[in-house]
């Protein structure tokens, strides 16, 4: 296992100006010539007649670089060559979850410890965590995407043992939304098995 890596989803990254706000909700303003005042903390579009907020999206490191050397030393002592590994498991839970607001699915995805984020190259989807209702906490286990999956096991087996995970979502508010509030902290701890040719 690869021990809890934690990340905080906040909605810091969603700031709704004060002309935005009525009575701690999303206003409704008119857009009735098709436009929405420009506003450079939350981009709005005209949506019905009104200013909808356009989707947010949170993206954010997920705990420190893990080392699959450290992960793969006791199959070492079995193994004399790790020909790949697999991902058997991620176990997440999602607790405090202060938000006022609903979050949807948390995709989760794997890089090499020199990435910088989600769009750095050699980064692939891991997988998804379901979405979190607001102010619930969950627990369970995170849907695998066998690709990236498979990608990782390529990218450990090629001889760069060391990764760094990040994770993705967005917060989609319609007007007469409660204005976001809180955070949640989520953590995923990954089960990993090394498949290889025994020791003679």
């Amino acid at each position: 296992m690869t021990g809890n890596q934690t990340f905080e989803v906040t909605t810091s990254a969603v700031a709704v100006p004060a002309e935005l706000q009525s009575g701690g909700t999303i206003a409704s303003v008119p857009c009735p010539t098709g436009m929405c005042p420009s506003n450079d903390m939350l981009p709005l579009a005209c949506v019905g007649g009104v200013c909808d907020p356009e989707p947010r999206t949170i993206a954010v490191p997920v705990g420190d670089v893990v080392d699959f050397d450290v992960l793969l030393r006791e199959a070492s002592t079995i193994l004399r060559f790790v020909d790949a590994i697999e991902v058997t498991r991620v176990q997440y839970a999602a607790s405090p979850n202060s938000l006022n607001v609903d979050v949807p699915d948390i995709e989760v995805f794997w890089g090499p410890d020199t990435a910088a984020g989600i769009d750095a190259p050699g980064v692939a989807r891991l997988g998804v965590i379901p979405a979190l209702p607001a102010g619930t906490a969950r627990e369970g286990d995170m849907q695998i995407d066998a690709d990236g999956s498979a990608a990782l096991s390529d990218h450990v087996v090629g001889g760069n043992r060391r990764v760094r995970f990040f994770a993705r979502t967005s917060i989609d508010l319609d007007p007469g939304d409660p204005v976001p509030m809180g955070g949640a902290t989520v953590t995923v701890n990954l089960t990993v098995r090394a498949i290889g040719r025994i020791l003679e």
